[in-house]
């Protein structure tokens, strides 16, 4: 049986260390292994966590934030090899870290997955703070473009307005991501833990079959802003998340090796590729996600037949133009469909309490 795991990111400050004790305390009877990742030589985070009980590894100088690297999967390895001592693993990455980088094993390579299986990414975000570092960093809009839960930390140094606001704003980076929030004398650990990726088709990875040639869509033309599409630009954030919907069967070969070429080539300034694809030649959903430059498929539940079948993509990243995407999408269709665009609001300045 996989070991569930959950991957704790955020940039540096945010107050991961105390969310994973707040965590593990919470759940006395629950035996973790965890990985902690320093960026520097000397790892303390380790040092850190208050159950003495838990098996931690410790990979100083930051190297799971870079890329796939055999630190990673030789520490996995051990970990495999007394499987028996631990129920569930937690990585805690530096505040540096892209997520994606980290997650990369666990959604790209079978001999990982049959041991371990990826059950959240958590990012957490200081909730006075969150707003600079995605002016000024690079990492912090990765981590939150990536994860599945966003956890805004600090909540009780801010106004219900404004967090609000935080909470909006984050959503609109990324929609398919779930908003929670808290602090260190009331974190949301329940809600956390109860809360799993997409369901994947158990006992087994996800393996893609391109479907049989299909006739090639004429490309369409992008809709002008008077045809009635919802898209909201806002000049003082570069972030951008386009929503699409798509009710019509999307041809999932089409799809895979255009977002390849898209990543080949305009990669630096996508963050994240994320979606729930219907293709009507396959009786599951299939879940489409970027993963660095790379692209992952995986097999989904089965649509049921009283469910709506519809097709879900959502695209973050920097300066992104709507009409270029829809044009790109369109061309996996074999007929108009309905879509929606929506860019991040406008970051804003923290107030002052």
């Amino acid at each position: 049986m996989p070991k569930d795991v959950t991957i704790l990111t955020g940039f540096l400050g945010a107050g991961k260390t105390t969310l994973l004790n707040a965590l593990m305390n919470t759940r006395p009877h629950t035996r973790f292994a965890l990985i902690e990742n320093e960026f520097g030589k000397e790892g303390i985070d380790g040092d850190m966590v208050i159950r003495p009980d838990v098996d931690i590894v410790e990979l100083s100088n930051g190297c799971l934030c870079c890329s796939l690297n055999d630190d990673l999967l030789t520490v996995l390895e051990e970990l495999n090899d007394r499987s028996d001592r631990f129920d569930e693993l937690i990585i805690e990455t530096t505040g540096i870290a892209d997520p994606a980088n980290v997650a990369l094993p666990f959604l790209m390579l079978p001999a990982v997955q049959r041991d371990f299986s990826l059950k959240r990414v958590v990012c957490l975000v200081d909730a006075e703070l969150v707003e600079d570092q995605l002016r000024d960093t690079e990492e912090a809009i990765a981590q939150i473009s990536f994860s599945d839960l966003i956890v805004i930390n600090k909540t009780d140094r801010v106004s219900t307005v404004y967090l609000a606001k935080l909470v909006e704003m984050l959503q609109g980076m990324n929609p398919m991501a779930q908003i929670l929030t808290g602090h260190k004398e009331d974190y949301p650990i329940e809600a956390i833990m109860a809360f799993t990726r997409t369901a994947i088709a158990p006992d087994k990875p996800g393996r893609f079959t391109p479907s049989r040639p299909v006739a090639k869509v004429p490309v369409v033309k992008p809709r002008s802003s008077a045809s009635g599409s919802n898209h909201h630009h806002h000049k003082h954030s570069d972030i951008v998340s386009l929503s699409f919907r798509f009710t019509e069967s999307m041809d999932l070969t089409s799809l895979y090796h255009r977002l390849m070429t898209l990543l080949l080539f305009q990669g630096q300034d996508i963050y994240r590729v994320k979606g729930i694809i219907y293709d009507q030649t396959r009786k599951e959903r299939w879940i489409i996600q970027s993963v660095g430059k790379n692209i992952t498929l995986l097999e989904g539940t089965p649509w049921q037949e009283d469910e709506e079948q519809l097709s879900r993509v959502v695209i973050i990243g920097k300066l992104l133009k709507p009409e270029d995407f829809e044009k790109m999408l369109r061309q996996c269709l074999s007929k108009e469909s309905s879509w929606q665009i929506t860019n991040s609001t406008t970051l804003l300045k923290t107030p002052t309490l």
